[in-house]
């Protein structure tokens, strides 16, 4: 059973539809942008090398963060299903209860303290270099 009261859930839901619409409107204006990309026809001429450049970084940024928003959108859907099933603010891991102040910042929270930091030792944001 979740440990939060019912007002805490509806604040928390509140904070879930904000977040979902926010990440829908950057989904689109990447979508629109690809769009509209895609319609100008060929490209101007002449193109340098830096031009080409430009674009593959600008369309790879585009395309990082789309499947960010896409993940959090998941991770939207998979705490109000944890909302339905009496188990949201519960450590999956674990169930231990996860504090509220965290959920507040981070809705999706889904792991406790101890079991985030095992979570992110285990898969780094960033590959470790030696030197």
């Amino acid at each position: 059973m979740s440990p939060l009261s019912e007002a805490q859930l509806a604040q928390i839901r509140e904070l879930l539809a904000r977040r979902e619409a926010e990440l829908g409107e950057e989904v689109r204006a990447v979508k629109a942008d690809e769009t509209e990309v895609q319609g100008q026809g060929p490209p101007r001429e002449p193109r340098d090398d830096a031009d080409v450049g430009d674009d593959a970084v600008l369309t790879g940024l585009d395309h990082v963060q789309l499947q960010r928003d896409q993940e959090e959108l998941v991770d939207i859907d998979a705490a109000r299903e944890r909302m339905r099933a009496g188990t949201y603010g519960l450590c999956i891991e674990c169930g231990e209860p996860i504090p509220l102040a965290r959920l507040l910042v981070k809705p999706t929270a889904k792991y406790c303290l101890l079991h985030q930091a095992e979570w992110e030792r285990r898969h780094p944001a960033a590959p470790r270099f030696r030197a």
